[in-house]
């Protein structure tokens, strides 16, 4: 009886001491070794069974698993504060393309009183992101248009070269506006153009590597242009890309 009460003893004691010793880390690593030593020490004069030994060395086991599990847990979220995911935002380059159809009127000075003309182009941006609701960015654009009318007047065909500056505001990581002035060349006659972005993105990611925000872009750009001889020019474009803002 008092050699089975001894080892009851013993293993309390085991136990005990593992807690203490988990609780302690890493700096009194050799005091949880000198008392495993000890542990073996009294399995061999039989105060001690292979189960209990095996119990201990199960709760070591155990806790580090737990302590590495709240490490990674730690780190994975002070990874994801820096990220649009983990909800940071900040300054970022800016980065978008599209292209699509439009059309446009014009009234000239020689021919018949009205011209109507096809459009299709594509457009870049590039630019900052001040944060998720301001950008800012050049918009450069390269078109083709061309008229049904059989006339050779000043629109009746050609190509269409332009570049305006833009701000621009995002709403709830769905729905964009923007306006800003630019400059565009319809062949030969140019002028200024102020320009209006609508639109919105049905598709929309948060990135989980970097403060970035990308999808797909469906919009219409709204652009009125003076030329010189010619009534003004307004032209509607429905664009689809992809934005990375």
């Amino acid at each position: 009886m008092k050699r089975v009460a001894l080892g009851t003893l013993v293993t309390a004691t085991i136990l005990a001491g593992t807690v203490v010793v988990q609780a302690q880390g890493e700096d009194e690593a050799s005091g949880d070794d000198e008392l495993k030593e000890y542990a073996e020490s009294m399995q061999e004069e039989g105060d001690v069974s292979d189960a209990e030994l095996d119990e201990a060395d199960e709760g070591d086991d155990e806790a580090e698993k737990a302590e590495q599990a709240e490490g990674a847990s730690s780190e994975d979220a002070a990874g994801g504060e820096d990220t649009s995911s983990g909800g940071a935002d900040g300054p970022r380059f800016r980065f978008g393309a599209s292209a699509g159809p439009g059309f446009f009127k014009v009234k000239t000075e020689i021919g018949p009183g009205e011209l109507s003309c096809k459009y299709v182009g594509a457009d870049l941006r590039l630019g900052a992101q001040i944060n998720d609701l301001v950008g800012v960015y050049a918009q450069p654009t390269l078109g083709y248009y061309a008229t049904g009318d059989k006339t050779e007047g000043v629109l009746a065909v050609g190509g269409l070269v332009g570049i305006a500056a833009l701000l621009e505001f995002t709403f709830m990581d769905r729905f964009f506006a923007g306006a800003g002035v630019g400059y565009t060349v319809y062949n030969n006659p140019a002028g200024i153009s102020p320009l209006l972005r609508l639109g919105g993105y049905p598709l929309v990611s948060r990135s989980k590597k970097k403060i970035r925000r990308k999808g797909l872009m469906v919009g219409i750009d709204l652009r009125m242009t003076k030329l010189e001889g010619l009534k003004n020019i307004f032209m509607p474009t429905l664009n689809v890309g992809y934005e990375a803002f």
